[in-house]
C-alpha cells in the first residue's frame, strides 16, 4: 500500500470516528431536541488514528470492535475522505485549519523556516513565501 493510500485510510478512520461520536453524543433526551425537531449536538470528539489502514481498523478482523462495530453502526461511515498530503504535518494542519499544504508542510518541515504571509487566495488559503536562507 502506498503512503498516500495509507494517509487516506487514516483520514477516513478519523472522519468515521468523528461522525460516530457526533451521532452518539446527540443522544435521545428530549432536552437536547430543538424546536425544529432536530437534535442538538452537545459534544464533539475527534479521534485521530495514524499508521493503520482502513481494513486494519474497520475490517472483519479489527482489534478495535467498539470503534469498528459499535460506533460505526451508530453513525455514518464516510469512505470518500482523503488526506491532503503525504506525511503527517500537512494533514494535521488541514484537519484543524483547512489550510492546504505548502511545499514545506508537505515534507513535515524538516528544517524550521519562518513563513512570510503575503495575502490570501479567494478561497481563504494563506499565501506566502519562505525566505531563502543564505
Amino acid at each position: 500500500m502506498s503512503q498516500r493510500s495509507g494517509l487516506r485510510a487514516i483520514l477516513m478512520v478519523v472522519c468515521a470516528a468523528l461522525l460516530g461520536l457526533i451521532v452518539a453524543a446527540c443522544g435521545s433526551s428530549s432536552s437536547s431536541v430543538k424546536l425544529t425537531g432536530q437534535q442538538q449536538i452537545r459534544h464533539v470528539f475527534v479521534i485521530t488514528l495514524e499508521n493503520e489502514n482502513y481494513t486494519t481498523t474497520f475490517g472483519a478482523n479489527s482489534k478495535a470492535p467498539y470503534l469498528s462495530q459499535t460506533l460505526a453502526s451508530q453513525g455514518a461511515m464516510v469512505q470518500q475522505y482523503y488526506g491532503t498530503g503525504h506525511v503527517s504535518l500537512d494533514n494535521y494542519i488541514s484537519m484543524i485549519s483547512g489550510q492546504a499544504p505548502t511545499p514545506e508542510t508537505d515534507n513535515d518541515c524538516i528544517t524550521y523556516q519562518d513563513y512570510k504571509l503575503t495575502g490570501t487566495t479567494p478561497d481563504g488559503q494563506a499565501s506566502g513565501v519562505v525566505p531563502v536562507s543564505l
